[in-house]
């Protein structure tokens, strides 16, 4: 794996991501978490030695690593790929991005068992139809329901937002500022990550 940033130890053991506070910004907190574990990976690039990566990651460290290490890194994973050495291997990041999704919808369903944390929820967590439809079929039956609410709500509010820029359009405003972009984050899941279900 790896790494492991950005964890805290929680009551029951697991590894838990201090991401998963619910806060008033819409979007999924298992997303959210996901995003700021996938850019530590990325920023601890030259310590990890990935020798496989996926499409996404490898146009992420072509991106946004620092031009060394992005360098590095893709010339080793060049060099493999040519002699043959990554066939059948899986994208290392990729790799630890299933391992923390589970531990982060772990920690989610722990938390979300609080009365506390399930009334922060309801008023104000997201999710995306990904991880509502994974936590759905992992969860106990009496948080389900909380599951279920947390995403009418935001297809509500999406769709409603959806209705008003559609009825723009037709009169010719062109404003939609990120009303796109966070339907498509509910629909699939946060933009460069790949969300298996």
């Amino acid at each position: 794996m790896l790494g492991k940033n950005n964890m805290t130890t929680s009551q029951n053991g697991f590894n838990s991501s201090q991401d998963l506070e619910v806060n008033q910004e819409s979007g999924c907190l298992i997303c959210a978490a996901l995003k700021k574990f996938q850019s530590d990976c990325l920023e601890k690039m030259c310590d990890q030695k990935p020798r496989c990566l996926c499409s996404i990651h490898t146009w992420l460290v072509a991106k946004s690593v620092d031009a060394e290490i992005a360098a590095d890194t893709l010339l080793r994973v060049l060099d493999d790929a040519l002699q043959g050495k990554s066939y059948g291997f899986s994208c290392e990041i990729c790799s630890s991005l299933e391992e923390r999704e589970q531990l982060e919808a772990d920690e989610f369903l722990t938390r979300l068992q609080t009365p506390a944390y399930q009334a922060s929820f309801r008023e104000h967590g997201g999710l995306c139809i990904p991880h509502a439809r994974r936590l759905f079929d992992q969860a106990p039956k009496e948080l389900r329901e909380i599951i279920v609410f947390s995403v009418k709500r935001e297809t509500g509010a999406l769709r409603a937002n959806l209705m008003v820029l559609l009825d723009s359009a037709r009169v010719g405003m062109q404003t939609h500022p990120g009303v796109l972009g966070r339907v498509a984050e509910h629909l699939v899941g946060k933009r460069g990550l790949q969300i298996r279900l």
